[in-house]
């Protein structure tokens, strides 16, 4: 699976079976990109794929800031 295309970086993260596992990919992603790609937001985040995936172990998507 290549994490440098979209294709394998969505299988890559349609894959992950925990919230742990979500985050573990999301660093194989950004080390091989030097950084999330370019298409990260598009396909992964607004086309739902993040919701989706987190739905299948209980989590949700929601984007939560705590502060120090």
């Amino acid at each position: 699976m290549e994490l440098t295309t979209k294709e394998g970086v969505k299988e890559l993260m349609q894959s992950s079976k925990s919230e742990k596992e979500w985050n573990a990919n999301c660093d194989k992603v950004k080390a091989a990109n030097n950084g999330y790609p370019s298409f990260w937001f598009a396909e992964i985040v607004m086309s739902g794929l993040m919701d989706k995936t987190a739905k299948t172990w209980g989590g949700s998507a929601e984007i939560t800031v705590t502060t120090l």
